[in-house]
């Protein structure tokens, strides 16, 4: 999920930099659902484990900002489509901040679950 999650920042800032490139805005909201669907299985698996509750939360949370960002995302995209969307600057830096959130948290979840895993947290 991390390296989707890095993929999708960068298919999104070459879409921006190259509004050319039509179909790079259908892949970045393809990855985004990819990256929904993830980080609610994510969810899903790891509260059936026995890892801490700090994980457990941070992974609840990745999933409800992985929820608001294709909101975020969808209301830009038809901004995109055409249609005037008031405020599409401040939504548009929003949809960026959640991105790095997503995958900032993905990548310490990523971590510390593998430590947990490995048997190297100490109470």
């Amino acid at each position: 999920m991390v390296w989707l999650a890095f993929l999708q920042i960068v298919i999104g800032i070459i879409a921006i930099e190259f509004p050319s490139f039509k179909y790079l805005v259908y892949a970045h909201v393809f990855l985004g659902l990819v990256i929904l669907g993830l980080a609610h299985y994510n969810n899903l698996q790891i509260k059936k484990t026995e890892a801490p509750s700090r994980l457990k939360r941070i992974v609840k949370s990745t999933a409800g900002l992985a929820t608001l960002q294709i909101i975020l995302g969808a209301v830009v995209f038809v901004n995109v489509l055409g249609v005037g969307v008031p405020f599409v600057g401040v939504i548009s830096i929003l949809h960026l901040m959640v991105a790095l959130a997503i995958i900032t948290q993905a990548s310490s979840v990523a971590t510390a679950y593998d430590m947990w895993e490995d048997k190297e947290y100490t109470k």
